[in-house]
């Protein structure tokens, strides 16, 4: 039907701002509200046989049929006609590169409304960077990491001389030092590096911590 197409596209408009990836470019992209703006705040029409209103209120998507029902199924929000034929299938997990977004609408009216609240979030903030800055976080990032392998070599080596004993205390120290300590001397080599100072790039830093199923975005 032709108000899937609405529906999809502010689907993605709503669910984009929380699901940005870090990158670099030469100008931030339009925010979600700039992207919500250029599309029509609703839409409305017959499509084979069946009329459909589709609005939308911020954060929320209503469509409402004449002639016809919704169904949501696990994978997918299904138009109807009243002889039950299947007149359109938008699916419910939308992806974004790395990133899902899932839709979970609600159905009222005996099937006839279908009510979506997309929540999204900001991860991250936009910041312009530099040459030499970018060197400078490349250099400290690469010295943490063979500083943090270097102290944990060193904490398990001491705290094994003492018979285990000091293991608990030599490995923790040891691998906080050696983070600290390469993220200063890869810093100071990354900033040793000849770049501009003159802001060049947008990045989005994204507020997450942890990895995997254990990463955390605030």
């Amino acid at each position: 039907m032709k108000f899937k197409k609405f529906v999809l596209a502010t689907a993605l408009a709503i669910a984009a701002i929380g699901v940005v990836e870090t990158t670099a470019v030469a100008s931030p992209p339009a925010t979600t509200q700039e992207a919500l703006a250029a599309l029509p705040p609703s839409a409305s029409g017959v499509d084979h046989g069946v009329g459909y209103d589709a609005a939308r209120d911020g954060n929320t998507l209503t469509t409402t049929l004449t002639g016809g029902t919704f169904r949501v199924t696990d994978d997918a929000i299904e138009a109807l006609a009243a002889d039950g034929t299947l007149l359109s299938s938008t699916p419910r997990v939308i992806a974004f590169e790395q990133n899902v977004v899932t839709l979970a609408p609600r159905l009222e009216a005996n099937g006839t409304r279908l009510i979506a609240d997309v929540a999204a979030r900001e991860i991250g903030y936009w910041r312009k960077t530099s040459p030499r800055q970018r060197s400078t976080e490349a250099g400290m990032a690469i010295g943490s990491a063979i500083g943090g392998i270097g102290g944990v070599i060193v904490g398990l080596v001491l705290g094994i001389a003492t018979g285990g004993l000091l293991l608990p205390i030599t490995l923790p120290v040891a691998l906080i030092v050696g983070v600290l300590g390469g993220m200063a001397i890869g810093g100071a080599a990354g900033a040793s590096i000849p770049n501009s100072d003159v802001p060049d790039q947008w990045e989005y830093e994204v507020e997450c911590r942890g990895s995997g199923d254990y990463r955390f975005c605030w």
